[in-house]
């Protein structure tokens, strides 16, 4: 058996087709973009908070983001995230992953914008069964290794600083485990 390695190359194939997906909308949206000059690209980090529980076990750990996206308008943008779930060592679990998502934003002045964000995720998970115990009354495991996906929502606040802007969200995330995330984000928008 060929030894596995995790890492970020265990996600090289979701990268490509999310990349053709974000290609492909960039092409048709570019005729319909808004004239707003707060329209443009941005990319930034995040660092993570992840609550995870499963089978009344739980466990929290901290991860990292990589964010890029682009924003149509003040009230619109797109967002695809490299990230790192974190080491969850009472669950036996970490993980690297892929989100997408639209976030739909509510400007409340020029620096303040609260918004809400929904997407998808895909994570690798990988399950150390010595560490994974479950209080489920029976013996089968509920966490698996390999990819698991799931649709996410998250909601948050935003201030800008010139072309910089901080942000914090919260996210709920349902894989095998159920997460609970919360975001520090800095971007630059160019």
């Amino acid at each position: 058996m060929k030894p596995r390695i995790f890492g970020f190359d265990s996600i090289t194939p979701m990268v490509k087709k999310a990349s053709l997906v974000l290609s492909g909308a960039a092409v048709f949206t570019i005729p319909c973009q808004a004239s707003d000059r707060d329209s443009g690209f941005y990319t930034g980090f995040a660092l993570t908070s992840i609550a995870a529980e499963e089978g009344g076990a739980s466990s929290r750990g901290t991860g990292v983001a990589l964010i890029g996206g682009y924003s149509y308008s003040n009230y619109f943008s797109t967002e695809l995230s490299l990230l790192n779930i974190g080491d969850h060592k009472e669950l036996g679990m970490k993980g690297n992953g892929l989100s997408l998502s639209v976030i739909g934003s509510y400007p409340i002045n020029k620096q303040f914008t609260l918004f809400g964000e929904f997407g998808g995720m895909t994570v690798d998970l990988e399950i150390n069964e010595n560490q994974h115990s479950t209080n489920a009354p029976s013996d089968e495991a509920s966490l698996f290794d390999g990819r698991d996906s799931s649709f996410y929502y998250a909601f948050g606040a935003q201030y800008h600083v010139k072309n910089w802007s901080l942000a914090l969200k919260n996210a709920q995330v349902d894989l095998d485990a159920d997460l609970d995330v919360f975001y520090a984000q800095v971007s630059y928008h160019f």
